[in-house]
């Protein structure tokens, strides 16, 4: 139906009924949905604004981290003692994974005062002389691996002494066993007018484990004549099965230090066995600073030993010849006087 009542403006006064009475209908309508989709749509983004925001200030408390505690400074003791010098005070060495790598020496172990220029080769031999004379011995080390020994020929071959293996802890079963040519090296190095020391290849795991084996030892060289030092030789096997892999080593620095201590309280001098590497690197060698070394470094041609400490004796080679053993043997040489008479003019008499 028609709004005849409706006022027509005086501009369009001239517009026919029928267009007047659409024309509001048609620009009305468009303008109030297009308004109120648009207030909608304002109303829903700021709702969503207002409801993100609070969902962020919620994970922001959520998420928020608490200060920590401050911490107790707890030093660290290390009862090592080291002197930095220049770089002749430094140990170098060629890792696999690192390259050459260094440490610093050790203030509290003695160094070894040993003049390289007395140290010689000849016919594979080492001999060390000081002031014109040859002090060192030549020596070597077997266990039953090396078979039937005649000991009178290694003795007419210029050696001097002999290192024999008493027995071993098994590294899987951590067994002793006793070298089974231990009684009969012992006996025809003895014969032959050798000096003899002896060694325990240990696996030891604690103190009582190496006190056990040092006992072992002391057992079996009862009534011998032993000059030379009774030696603690403890080795990584690298055999999957070992009870030993991963030994820490203050582990095996108190096994160390618990053989040599029972050897020692049992009337005899103990001495360590080992490369540079195990000794700097699982020794704590500043709780064995007295202790003799036997030191095992293999030479191709004259060359001088690495190892910065006092030691007394150097294994050089594996593969020696000697006159009365078959095959290659260990190589060695002595700088120490075990067993050595003393000199008449420098004994105390009374």
């Amino acid at each position: 139906m028609s709004d005849v009542n409706e006022k027509i403006p005086a501009s369009e006064e001239t517009v026919t009924p029928d267009v007047r009475k659409k024309e509001p209908k048609i620009a009305l309508k468009p303008a109030v949905s297009i308004f109120f989709t648009m207030l909608a749509v304002i109303i829903c983004l700021a709702a969503a604004v207002i409801i993100l925001a609070v969902k962020v200030g919620k994970a922001d408390e959520e998420e928020e981290i608490p200060e920590p505690a401050e911490e107790v400074f707890v030093p660290v003791v290390n009862e090592r003692v080291y002197d930095f010098f220049d770089e002749d005070e430094t140990i170098l060495f060629d890792d696999p994974t690192y390259g050459q790598i260094w440490l610093p020496t050790l203030g509290n172990v003695p160094k070894h005062t040993y003049d390289y220029s007395g140290l010689k080769l000849e016919n594979g031999r080492y001999t060390y002389s000081e002031n014109g004379e040859v002090i060192s011995r030549t020596g070597i080390d077997v266990s039953y691996h090396n078979g039937n020994i005649d000991w009178y020929k290694v003795a007419a071959d210029g050696v001097d002494f002999a290192i024999l293996r008493v027995g071993y802890r098994g590294y899987e079963s951590g067994q002793i066993n006793l070298d089974n040519n231990f009684h009969s090296y012992i006996n025809g190095a003895l014969n032959a007018g050798l000096d003899v020391g002896v060694y325990f290849y240990s696996q030891a795991m604690n103190s009582d484990e190496a006190i056990e084996e040092a006992n072992f030892v002391m057992e079996q060289i009862h009534g011998y004549d032993v000059k030379f030092p009774i030696v603690f030789d403890w080795e990584i096997t690298e055999e999957e099965t070992s009870r030993t892999n991963n030994a820490a080593p203050h582990v095996v620095t108190e096994c160390a230090a618990a053989f040599c201590d029972t050897i020692t309280d049992g009337g005899y001098t103990p001495m360590l066995y080992g490369s540079r590497k195990f000794a700097l690197m699982k020794l704590d060698l500043s709780k064995l600073p007295e202790v003799d070394f036997w030191f095992a470094e293999y030479k191709d041609g004259h060359n001088e030993p690495s190892y910065p400490y006092n030691y007394q004796i150097w294994q050089y080679a594996s593969d020696g010849r000697v006159n009365g053993v078959e095959g290659d043997v260990d190589m060695n040489i002595c700088f120490a006087d075990y067993g050595r008479a003393v000199p008449a003019e420098n004994t105390d008499e009374t």
